[in-house]
């Protein structure tokens, strides 16, 4: 019975196998219309010792006003020159993903991309920076085209931070600390640190999320750190999250932790808001539920058994453990919002299931950005609390 609900709901969605789309390389000496293919960038990009770590700042143009956007690329910069300065033997190559849905937006994107290369090259000379345009929507396509870049020039991991989240001073050298202390292998994420926004999604969902734990003991994708060879190839088209497809490759439950691979890095913390307005976070909420079943359908039985009784559902009892670590009435609170969560994501997957046994399976999963894209202020290490 569960390798047919499985196999019927891994048939309810078919999208494109490859996130693959044209991709121009803005590099500061580059020609005005930048490389075209990932040996050329990679080409323009050698030079002294070969990069070992590549980091990756995805965001698009309507993301944020140009001003806006130019303060949180400085921002990550002085996080990338605390790398620079803690580990000096281990070299960086930035790149910096552009995303645009139309022409004019593509002319505006690679004006920002010169602005920021060559901001990046003024303030850290040593740092090797590479601009990528491209088309979106689509995280995992930035992702892509800067780790075919990374794996030509031998790269041994590849990270990247969410533009809407704000790591805090030395996150980032911290999780190179750890992922070079543990032989650059599997995947190292920041804590993150939740903030509520002034809406009542925010405020709600903050409230359930204290309350349910949700899946927060493996690294995320709005701050990692992963071994190249994790990643190599790229990400299927099949996948649009990050961290699940990462989680999935390396959670192992064979071991006495299933979760080894996966390390959050203590000191090393990002912070970001919860949701935004309710009718898109219910289609963010839509969209993550989407990604879990097509993971949990996918993946091989034992590990999809054990994301869902232990990460995704853990306390949900009687169908998975009680969670009494906080006492009786904490564990029923937990159940609670976990059987309403699984409510919803048994809906979405009857529909996905549906799609596969009628073969009118989906072929997308639309993404679901909030319009209100307002990170946390940037952190001080004066000030312990979000401005």
């Amino acid at each position: 019975m569960t390798h047919h609900v499985r196999t019927t709901m891994a048939r309810g969605f078919r999208p494109p196998e490859s996130w693959e789309v044209p991709i121009r390389h803005i590099l500061p000496d580059s020609p005005v219309d930048g490389t075209r293919r990932p040996e050329e960038a990679a080409n323009a990009l050698r030079g002294g010792a070969p990069p070992d770590i590549a980091l990756v700042l995805p965001t698009c143009v309507s993301r944020l006003p140009a001003e806006r956007q130019r303060e949180v690329f400085r921002s990550l910069l002085s996080r990338v020159a605390e790398v620079l300065r803690d580990h000096p033997r281990t070299p960086v190559v930035l790149f910096i993903g552009m995303q645009w849905s139309s022409a004019h937006e593509e002319e505006e994107g690679i004006r920002r991309l010169r602005l920021f290369v060559r901001d990046a090259r003024e303030r850290l000379p040593d740092l090797r920076v590479c601009g990528l345009s491209l088309p979106g929507p689509g995280k995992p396509r930035t992702l892509n085209g800067a780790i075919a870049v990374a794996e030509v020039l031998g790269c041994s991991g590849v990270g990247w931070v969410d533009d809407d989240v704000v790591p805090e001073e030395n996150c980032l050298s911290r999780l190179v600390r750890d992922f070079l202390a543990g032989g650059r292998r599997g995947a190292v994420g920041a804590t993150k640190i939740p903030h509520v926004h002034e809406f009542a999604a925010s405020k709600l969902l903050s409230r359930a999320k204290a309350i349910a734990a949700p899946a927060m003991n493996y690294p995320h994708g709005c701050c990692v750190l992963v071994a190249t060879d994790v990643v190599a190839g790229g990400m299927p088209g099949r996948y649009i999250s990050d961290d699940g497809y990462i989680c999935f490759r390396l959670l192992d439950p064979r071991l006495p932790d299933p979760l080894a691979h996966l390390r959050l890095v203590p000191d090393a913390r990002c912070h970001y808001y919860v949701a935004g307005p309710t009718g898109e976070t219910r289609r963010r909420i839509r969209r993550l539920l989407l990604n879990h079943l097509v993971d949990l359908a996918d993946w091989p039985l034992p590990v999809a058994r054990h994301y869902f009784r232990h990460v995704l559902f853990g306390g949900m009892w009687p169908l998975t453990g009680f969670d009494s670590s906080r006492g009786r009435r904490h564990g029923a609170k937990k159940a609670l919002i976990k059987w309403l969560y699984f409510a919803w994501f048994a809906g979405i997957g009857g529909e996905l299931y549906l799609r596969g046994l009628t073969g009118r399976p989906l072929r997308r999963i639309e993404w679901a950005p909030y319009s209100e894209v307002r990170g946390p202020a940037p952190f001080s290490s004066t000030s312990r609390e979000i401005r």
